[in-house]
Order: C-alpha cells, then sequence, then structure tokens
C-alpha cells in the first residue's frame, strides 16, 4: 500500500483485570518497552505509551491493512505474556477485555502525547480526561436516528442491510 495517503492514529486504553493495581512501578520500564516492541511487530508506529498501576494508554499510528481490534487483541495478549514469562511478577499480569478507543487528527497528536506522558501528574492531581481514560463503554452514545451497532444493526443505515 505504498501509495495510499493515510494519517490514521489512535489514543488507546485498556485496564487491568477488574482494575487491580497490577502493574509495578520496578518493571513498568519493562513493561513499555515489550509493548512498544510488540507494536512494532505487528505492524505498528509507537508515538507515546504510558502505564499506570491499573491501566495503559498506547498513541500509534496503524497503516490501512491493520484491522484495529485483531492489532490491539494481539498487542494486549502479547505484552501479558510476556510480562509474565519474561519479567515473573509478584500478581500475574490480566488485562481486562475489551479497550477505549479513539481516532485523532494529526494536529492532536502532540496534546494527547504530552497528557500520556504526564500521566503520574494527572492522577496525583486529579485532572483526568474522561475521555482519554475511558476503558469501556457506559452508555449508548450514537446519534440519535441512526441505531446503533451495539443493538444490531436493525435499523442502523451505516451497516448495510442483508436481502432475504
Amino acid at each position: 500500500m505504498a501509495h495510499v495517503f493515510h494519517q490514521l492514529y489512535y489514543h488507546v486504553t485498556w485496564a487491568t483485570h477488574s482494575r487491580a493495581p497490577l502493574i509495578q512501578r520496578r518493571w513498568r520500564p519493562q513493561l513499555l518497552q515489550i509493548m512498544g516492541e510488540e507494536v512494532k511487530e505487528r505492524g505498528g508506529w509507537l508515538i507515546r505509551h504510558n502505564a499506570m498501576p491499573d491501566h495503559a494508554h498506547l498513541l500509534v499510528r496503524l497503516p490501512p491493512t491493520v484491522r484495529i481490534s485483531d492489532f490491539l487483541g494481539e498487542v494486549k495478549g502479547a505484552t501479558a505474556y510476556r510480562v509474565n514469562h519474561q519479567l515473573s511478577p509478584k500478581f500475574k499480569l490480566h488485562w481486562q477485555e475489551g479497550y477505549g478507543i479513539l481516532s485523532l487528527r494529526k494536529a492532536e497528536l502532540a496534546k494527547v502525547s504530552r497528557y500520556i506522558e504526564e500521566q503520574e501528574e494527572h492522577h496525583r492531581k486529579g485532572r483526568l480526561s474522561a475521555l482519554l481514560e475511558m476503558t469501556e463503554i457506559l452508555e449508548d452514545d450514537w446519534p440519535q436516528g441512526l441505531g446503533s451497532p451495539l443493538k444490531g444493526a436493525g435499523g442502523n443505515r451505516l451497516v448495510p442491510q442483508t436481502q432475504a
């Protein structure tokens, strides 16, 4: 896809299982190194990443050939596997199912990157972005009249209807 123009940037957040504080400060640098390697291995370009005791942030650029859900499932799975086998933490690292993801414009990258870099300060001071910290859907926020893919494609004009 050398002749395809794309600027596909994503901010992703996911939590540890049950939001347990499983990520320990002493091996967090190794976790981030492993995460970066797994992103690259799967065709992504790491822009910024960070982790708190109970969640991780990833700012990444992906080519249009990469299926986002597969990419994230593989990065999360491989990262937990490698941490558990290479770093042998006191409590096994398990990620919560799912993630929160936002697509970004190139102009937003510096601000989101800074937010990720300053995670500890944001948490210490209680200055968190609800949107950038979201790891699961709390309510259906699809525009009225479009229908939601979460409720099936029945009334969703964005999803083609199958012929009976």
